[in-house]
């Protein structure tokens, strides 16, 4: 079964334009619900939206950003794309196959071209056996390769994420954070596939690591022609590694576009915030002139997301008309036509409101 194509009823941010390729990964109403059970008999009192209606296109070869605060539902929706979770409602179609209809050998075959990379380089990698058996653990279970042969493509595998064959006789304690999330890659690439889901895959790691690590992945992007994921909440991350932004905030996309358009041009406040927070060592930085968007209270919790704009609450622009309508994610007058804003008024100059 193939995805529908983008139309009014599954709108998306669309990339399918001259200068793009074919989308790899296409999204369509992404919804993952978890119940609140209550009581003796567990009933279901409500519902946690964790992703609660995400559309979005990857083209091949390209890397999306999906940023937002912790508890947005950026790694549930990744980890909902693979599988991993159930999704509620929705569909992921990889290269026109969608993913949630596949029965279990359909999708076993599948997860060749699909992998991800986790966050912990820690708690990802099992203490009790040699990077030979973690990295070549994905070619037992695809019985692609064996004996010698498995060993040499782990040795390559090693090789390409800047490590030695002379490893793979150790465990994981033996190595700094860094190499252990290189092994990390090299098991998510050691079978060559197509899409790879990196769950805030550099935040755990110190900063003079995590540019080590993001040169390596688009190394990697560029030799392999590795689609890309990129979860992450660190902004400045996100502008060094992605061709396009997705922002996030309790489980819908706010913003969605360009990485220049989003980080030289934001117009959703929950993106002015975040981009305001970065900070900037260098003065007349961008970062440093944009004034600071004052978030008040906590964020929502995701059982009771509250009505019209999720953001309202929080937001220093919000009308009634805010706390009442919930804004579509669309292209706005003024802006390109791949810049998407779910905000009543993104169309109105802000200049007078940050002034």
């Amino acid at each position: 079964m193939s995805c529908p194509p983008l139309n009014s009823q599954h709108s998306a941010p669309s990339t399918q334009h001259s200068a793009l390729p074919t989308p790899l990964l296409s999204v369509r109403d992404l919804r993952v619900h978890f119940p609140i059970r209550r009581g003796v008999l567990g009933r279901t009192a409500g519902w946690i939206k964790a992703v609660d209606g995400i559309s979005f296109d990857i083209p091949a070869g390209r890397t999306l950003g999906l940023v937002g605060e912790s508890g947005c539902g950026k790694t549930t929706a990744g980890r909902a794309i693979l599988r991993l979770l159930p999704a509620t409602v929705g569909q992921a179609c990889f290269d026109g196959t969608n993913i949630f209809s596949l029965n279990r050998r359909e999708l076993r075959a599948l997860r060749r071209s699909m992998q991800i990379v986790f966050q912990d380089p820690y708690g990802s990698l099992n203490p009790r056996m040699t990077v030979e058996a973690i990295v070549g653990e994905p070619l037992a279970v695809h019985r692609i390769a064996r004996g010698r042969r498995r060993r040499e493509l782990v040795g390559a595998g090693l090789e390409r994420v800047g490590l030695s064959p002379a490893h793979m006789n150790r465990y994981p304690h033996e190595f700094s954070g860094g190499q252990r999330q290189r092994i990390s890659i090299a098991r998510a690439i050691v079978l060559h596939p197509r899409f790879v889901v990196c769950d805030e895959c550099v935040s755990a790691l110190d900063v003079s690591v995590q540019a080590q690590i993001l040169n390596l992945l688009s190394d990697l992007q560029r030799y392999l022609g590795l689609t890309y994921l990129f979860i992450a909440h660190n902004l400045a991350v996100v502008r060094h590694i992605s061709d396009q932004v997705a922002v996030m905030y309790l489980g819908r996309i706010v913003e969605f576009g360009d990485r220049r358009d989003i980080f030289d041009d934001p117009r959703h406040p929950y993106t002015l915030a975040l981009l305001a927070s970065i900070p900037s060592l260098e003065p007349g930085a961008p970062q440093a002139d944009r004034q600071r968007v004052p978030l008040v209270g906590e964020v929502p919790s995701p059982a009771q997301v509250p009505s019209g704009c999720a953001f309202h609450t929080r937001c220093p622009f919000a009308t009634d008309r805010c706390r009442t309508a919930q804004p579509p994610l669309e292209a706005k007058t003024g802006l390109r036509e791949d810049h998407l804003v779910a905000c009543h008024y993104a169309e109105q100059e802000r200049g007078a409101e940050r002034a």
